[in-house]
């Protein structure tokens, strides 16, 4: 048996390690929250670090009537692709894109897919020498060719964006383009409409752009002689990219409630 005073210093041991430990604990979870609360933080950095995707694709009118707008098709996207190199979004993201380009008449032609791109530079020298078809106008088969691009090498969770350059008049033998349209947005896929003519401004011509666009009409329906085209375009573009790479909230943690105390110890 232990002597009473051995016993009084082997309790009070106890109690000062007991204490000891109660206060690391406590010190311990303190430092956790700590840690936990400049996690996030550093997450919501690193979510602001990461670059929202986007993968752009142009669908160049190269039928008959569009001649005399063909180089102009191409001036245009080279214009909206040089300024959205290195683009920043209202969220403080980077902008990071691939771009596809098809050009369509009685055929399509694919003169650059998504897993062709390399860089700003080497799409203007792919798409500069380019020329048109000069035949009829088959639309439908462009928007199916470029759904098909999506389909097979789009990123999961990118933003997807389809420019669709037509003086506003098909073939009459043209499949049914609305069935096309629909099954490409479907696929997530936010559809521009722009007229190359100020003939693509008649009535009935805006009125089928008007069905092909995304909606609101106001934001997905343009005409390529619109004063300022490249900046509208890059301004909408970038505002998709805004919507639909939104930062991710931070944790606002509430302070639990205190809990009850531990039991006394008695010596």
């Amino acid at each position: 048996m232990f002597p009473s005073s051995t016993l009084v210093l082997l309790v009070t041991a106890l109690t000062s390690i007991w204490a000891q430990d109660l206060y690391e604990e406590r010190k311990s979870n303190k430092k956790s929250r700590v840690k936990l609360q400049a996690a996030n933080i550093h997450d919501g950095q690193a979510i602001l670090d990461e670059d929202c995707s986007l993968e752009l694709s142009f669908l160049l009118d190269s039928s008959e009537s569009a001649k005399d707008n063909h180089e102009q098709e191409k001036q245009f996207t080279m214009n909206v692709v040089d300024r959205l190199q290195g683009a920043r979004l209202q969220t403080g993201r980077s902008l990071s894109f691939r771009v596809a380009l098809l050009q369509y008449s009685s055929h399509v032609i694919t003169e650059q897919t998504f897993r062709d791109w390399k860089g700003t530079e080497n799409f203007k020298t792919r798409i500069s020498p380019i020329i048109y078809i000069g035949h009829g106008t088959y639309t439908t088969y462009a928007i199916t060719n470029m759904t098909r691009i999506y389909l097979e090498e789009s990123s999961p969770g990118s933003i997807k964006v389809a420019v669709l350059l037509t003086d506003g008049i098909s073939h009459p033998r043209n499949p049914d383009i609305f069935s096309a349209v629909a099954d490409a947005k479907n696929q997530g896929i936010k559809f521009f409409s722009l007229g190359i003519t100020r003939t693509a401004k008649e009535p009935a011509n805006v009125a089928q752009l008007r069905l092909l666009a995304s909606s609101p009409a106001s934001r997905f329906l343009h005409n390529l002689q619109d004063e300022d085209i490249v900046e509208k375009i890059v301004t909408e573009i970038t505002g998709l990219a805004d919507e639909g790479c939104p930062l991710a909230q931070r944790c606002a943690c509430e302070k639990g409630e205190r809990g009850p105390s531990g039991p006394a110890v008695s010596i």
